[in-house]
């Protein structure tokens, strides 16, 4: 045997294929992974609940012919099921809850052959940008611990940028996996809605929300997406993938495309120098590589989408909160959730379905807008998000704010407030930080958001590519090929050189 150099040397895919190949056991990698965790996580807090047990009892059982099989796992504690495992969906009212069944998602999970060791944090109920929940604190980034992950699935990126995990569970309801990514500097891929069979969260926010992971490697990403529709359900190799599946995509070399680069926001509040940057810095990148650059515009009216968006998301928000106090025996006004949840939940209480109705249909006419885009433009590419990252308090409420929030949502006089003027203030003040990944959200396209590019304070930025939807192995193939030509495993946070692999890992055969 000669040594590994470092477990964080491997994706996923590569370390099931040490445990295949018996370079090394489930137990192992479990260990190392374990030893990871807790060297960063007082810094980090991504991972707010052990599933020790369950682990174990994975470990113990490891299947050679899963696809992940013995690969350390994490999963996003939102909406995702385990039996005897407390699920919060970040919110301290949920904290005691602990379903007795599994969901069907986190069954196909275990089926991969993934060892799940832990829940990973999020804001509450998913809702804002940013995961700092009351019930668990702010997951910060590994990047600079004085900024945030980004959310709502900051823990899981903020543990696979920090090589806990090669991968780990996520979820994406206006760009929850990707603007993370793009703070943590690793991979995030929203697949195109309904391609995931498997999905537990179809009803979420009218739609816009899919689960998949949060990766280092783009083959990762493309080989759990072909868990999640089947692909690997007969005759599945990750050595020889059948050409039907996203894993083979993403090692062809793509066809020559038509880019088009667009870095204006689509509600035209600022972007950042460095989020423009990186959006031109792909675009010369995906020049260099064969494909032609064009410079379209949006074509609709960006302000009246995201409007439509926070409609729908408010509604959600409020029938989440509904159901949340059904499934835990409480009154809605007594369960204890933080005040901007609440006030949401107010607001959306008062939309009625017929401006529900009003909304997705705003949803369907930019699905049509961006069909037309996509007759001329294979891909569409912009800055994942229009700010670098943010501190935890940035979306805050100042004071006055605070209280106005608190009186409106106390007397239920948010019910009435759901007008233009008060969503476009919104989109000020929270929706300013990404303006442009909930498109995908609302259209159903596939997107991702690449690791492209650092800036002068070592920060990373992701470039965010949208492809029509269903064409969700056409970005594979695009990020395969610049993962090749751009490689961005082996760039680290400078916290990771302050802590030393010490698990049995490094005993394993060198693998490629």
């Amino acid at each position: 045997m000669s040594g590994l150099s470092n477990y964080q040397d491997f994706d996923a895919l590569g370390l099931a294929e040490l445990v295949r190949t018996g370079h090394v056991s489930s137990q192992e990698l479990l260990h190392e992974a374990r030893t990871r965790l807790h060297a960063v996580n007082p810094t980090l807090n991504a991972v707010i609940c052990s599933m020790d047990s369950l682990a174990d009892s994975l470990v113990a059982k490891t299947d050679l012919h899963a696809p992940f099989c013995g690969v350390p796992f994490l999963v996003k504690d939102l909406r995702l099921p385990f039996a005897g495992y407390p699920l919060s969906n970040g919110s301290n009212a949920m904290k005691r809850f602990i379903p007795d069944a599994n969901s069907g998602m986190a069954d196909r999970i275990i089926r991969a052959g993934l060892v799940v060791f832990g829940k990973t944090n999020t804001s509450e109920l998913g809702a804002s940008s940013l995961t700092a929940p009351a019930a668990f604190g702010e997951t910060r980034n590994p990047w600079n611990p004085k900024l945030n992950s980004g959310g709502s699935s900051g823990g899981s990126s903020a543990a696979v940028a920090a090589r806990v995990v090669p991968m780990a569970y996520s979820s994406d309801g206006g760009g929850s996996i990707r603007f993370p990514a793009s703070y943590c500097g690793i991979f995030g891929f929203k697949p195109s809605r309904g391609l995931n069979r498997f999905e537990d969260l179809s009803k979420a926010w009218g739609g816009a929300v899919v689960s998949h992971v949060s990766t280092l490697s783009v083959r990762d990403s493309a080989a759990y997406l072909d868990v999640m529709v089947g692909n690997t359900d007969a005759g599945y190799s990750t050595l020889s993938p059948p050409e039907h599946s996203s894993l083979h995509a993403a090692m062809q070399t793509p066809p020559r495309m038509k880019i088009g680069l667009i870095t204006q926001s689509p509600t035209g509040t600022p972007v950042h120098a460095d989020c423009i940057s990186t959006a031109e810095a792909a675009a010369k990148y995906c020049e260099q590589l064969g494909h032609h650059i064009g410079t379209p515009i949006w074509g609709f009216d960006g302000s009246e989408l995201m409007r439509a968006f926070l409609t729908v998301v408010f509604r959600y928000t409020a029938r989440d909160v509904t159901d949340m106090a059904r499934l835990i025996g409480m009154q809605e006004k007594s369960m204890p959730i933080e005040l901007n949840t609440r006030f949401m939940a107010t607001v959306g209480s008062g939309i009625g379905d017929e401006r529900v109705a009003w909304a997705l249909d705003v949803w369907k006419k930019a699905a049509s807008r961006m069909s037309e885009l996509h007759n001329e433009y294979d891909v569409i590419l912009t800055p994942t998000v229009a700010t670098p990252p943010l501190p935890s308090n940035a979306l805050d409420p100042n004071p006055v704010e605070r209280l106005a929030i608190r009186f409106l949502a106390s007397t239920g006089l948010g019910r009435k407030i759901c007008s233009d003027k008060f969503l476009d203030s919104v989109i000020q003040k929270s929706l300013f930080q990404t303006p442009y990944t909930p498109i995908a959200n609302m259209t159903g396209q596939p997107a991702m958001s690449v690791p492209l590019y650092w800036d002068r304070n070592n920060l990373p930025h992701g470039a965010h590519f949208m492809a029509a939807e269903g064409n969700d192995r056409l970005l594979f193939q695009l990020a395969g090929q610049l993962e090749t030509a751009h490689p961005w495993r082996s760039t680290v946070p400078n916290m990771l050189l302050t802590h030393h692999s010490t698990g049995s890992a490094q005993r394993a055969a060198q693998a490629g």
